[in-house]
């Protein structure tokens, strides 16, 4: 079936244990519904205070996880159709904040919008003019290139040494910024272009 072992790992979103390892308690359970295919859940719980989460996923041959009940922090953080390299920058910048290192991950997030502009073949010299070419070419709104010269500058402050260290909270909101972006500029039109896709099947069919 469907489940996979890494969704075991995972944060504890009752006793907020972080990065645990989850026990099973029943997998690839299959909920019927009327006249439809059915619904596939497994179900898992905090070893440290028995919490238990539910997962809603893909049935046979379908390894997508859906859905998890309470929310573990981390999926939200998902995004979709993001390149492999930008992809590796975004997670490492998630994985060293956590870890208690926001300077870090500031540098990460950087980097992030740096490949994300050189996935669309902008490579000016310095960010700041990367970031007002996505605004040229439409890439993103004039109103959201505030919010990638914010997060510019909170990985220049993060990659120099200043008397002001950056905050979790400062790093994290940079963080969602950056997840925003990569919704807009990867996700969205990855989802669209699947949906023109089906569109297309279905009509071949």
């Amino acid at each position: 079936m469907s489940f996979l072992e890494a969704w075991l790992f995972r944060d504890c979103p009752h006793c907020g244990t972080r990065n645990t390892q989850m026990a099973p308690l029943a997998v690839n359970t299959p909920a019927q519904r009327a006249s439809s295919t059915p619904l596939y859940w497994s179900f898992v719980a905090c070893p440290r205070c028995g919490g238990a989460v539910a997962l809603r996923h893909g049935g046979v041959n379908d390894p997508t996880l859906y859905r998890t009940i309470p929310e573990d922090s981390r999926d939200a953080l998902q995004v979709r159709h993001v390149p492999e390299k930008i992809a590796r920058f975004y997670l490492d910048a998630v994985r060293v904040l956590e870890a208690g290192v926001p300077d870090a991950a500031a540098v990460q997030l950087r980097r992030t919008l740096e490949g994300a502009a050189a996935h669309f073949e902008i490579r000016e010299r310095v960010l700041v003019r990367s970031i007002e070419t996505m605004i040229e070419q439409g890439l993103v709104t004039r109103s959201f290139g505030a919010v990638l010269h914010h997060v510019r500058a909170v990985g220049n402050q993060g990659a120099h040494f200043t008397d002001t260290e950056l905050t979790e909270e400062e790093v994290r909101q940079a963080l969602r910024f950056t997840t925003a972006l990569l919704r807009n500029v990867f996700e969205v039109p990855g989802e669209l272009a699947a949906l023109e896709q089906d569109s297309d099947s279905e009509r071949d069919v």
